[in-house]
């Protein structure tokens, strides 16, 4: 099974989780960038509460060429980050199978599963959510296998 990870991080924490999973499946990545600066962060977590789109840089992996894309993001007011957003509504019909994971400090990340998967228009074959100081610790690398595990089913 062909996979791609694909991620928005901005401290790193999705990034770690992105590398491990795509490590685990042997999966190539693509990290979407945001035009704005780590400076404009008041602006992106506004855009996030807003559900409004970024804007991204050029994505160079074609997602119609997997037969998975697994898509993560951090959690931002409780919403979605804005690069994830634009990202869904722009690649949305490219998908054959999705998956989706998101990282996240308080709360949310329900509702921000559900989001992603409304916004896709699919259900995923998966989700997983992570905790920032899970992935601090190390903590998270078993909740990850689980997920690999129910992607490989």
């Amino acid at each position: 099974m062909l996979s791609l990870v694909v991620f928005y991080s901005q401290t790193g924490t999705t990034k770690t989780v992105a590398k491990t999973l795509a490590q685990s499946l042997a999966a190539d990545t693509e990290q979407i960038i945001s035009n704005l600066s780590n400076k404009s962060r008041p602006r992106l977590a506004m855009q996030a509460l807003l559900k409004v789109h970024a804007k991204i840089g050029n994505i160079t992996k074609d997602p119609a060429l997997y037969d998975l894309v697994i898509v993560g993001t951090p959690i931002w007011a409780q919403n979605v980050s804005s690069p994830v957003r634009t990202y869904l509504a722009r690649y949305k019909n490219k998908f054959n199978r999705v998956a989706f994971f998101c990282t996240y400090g308080g709360s949310g990340n329900d509702k921000v599963l559900k989001q992603m998967e409304s916004l896709c228009g699919k259900k995923p074959v998966a989700s997983l959510d992570v905790l920032a100081q899970d992935v601090r610790s190390g903590g998270y690398v078993q909740r990850v296998s689980q997920f690999v595990s129910e992607l490989q089913e």
